[in-house]
């Protein structure tokens, strides 16, 4: 594979889980206020494994390292952020 595929499946996942991760941030806050946080959680977990599985099959099987390194880390990130910014407006 060269360097400009991976680059681009490495754009593909970030993009795909910073998008994810905002409308998760919202909906979380939404599924918070009508239930309690431990859905909230349980549900950005769900959507992060099942977002995994599909990116998987658009960029290849690469391996759980790579995965965790170009989507997990910053789709939890930024799913705390975007829940937080939006508990606080």
């Amino acid at each position: 594979m060269d360097d400009s595929s991976e680059l681009r499946h490495i754009r593909i996942s970030v993009i795909t889980h910073v998008a994810v991760a905002v409308v998760m941030g919202w909906f979380s806050l939404q599924v918070q206020l009508m239930y309690r946080t431990l859905y909230s959680v349980g549900l950005g977990v769900v959507i992060l494994i099942a977002l995994g599985y599909a990116l998987e099959r658009v960029t290849g099987k690469k391996g759980v390292k790579w995965w965790l390194g170009n989507g997990a880390v910053i789709y939890l990130f930024i799913w705390l952020i975007s829940w937080t910014f939006f508990l606080n407006l």
